[in-house]
């Protein structure tokens, strides 16, 4: 039986790169990846999600990015997510951007202009440590 979630995963899968693998080489994926392990590359994809122990040292190129782990190179997005225990350091373009208390960004950071009629205008949200690290979705 095919459920709301199974058809979301069919429609938009996710690869994910294991804790215990090391990537030297760029990435281009047309499909959503989770990385744990570490990247020496660029990686350009639809959704970019890098867990707490991964890194990627290269420029990330994607939709949406949500870190938990540490970026060493330049990041351009629609949406970045920065969690508690991110460090990105390097240029940083974006639309939208959220960055939790305890998230570190080092280097420019340059807003693109809102596109018309986005809901929320691109004001910037502070947020403070979320009460359950479960999954974040960025939509």
């Amino acid at each position: 039986m095919d459920t709301p979630e199974r058809d979301r995963n069919e429609k938009n899968p996710m690869s994910m790169i294991g804790a215990d693998i090391v990537v030297t080489g760029n990435i281009e994926a047309k499909v959503d990846l989770h990385i744990e392990g570490r990247v020496h590359g660029d990686v350009r994809c639809a959704t970019l999600i890098l867990g707490e122990n991964s890194s990627v040292n290269g420029s990330i190129y994607a939709d949406r990015v949500r870190v938990s782990g540490s970026v060493e190179g330049a990041v351009e997005t629609k949406d970045l997510a920065v969690e508690a225990t991110a460090r990105v350091t390097g240029d940083v373009v974006y639309d939208r951007l959220r960055v939790a208390n305890g998230g570190v960004i080092e280097g420019n950071m340059r807003r693109r202009p809102a596109e018309e009629g986005a809901a929320d205008g691109g004001k910037l949200k502070l947020v403070g440590p979320s009460a359950e690290p479960a999954r974040v979705f960025i939509e």
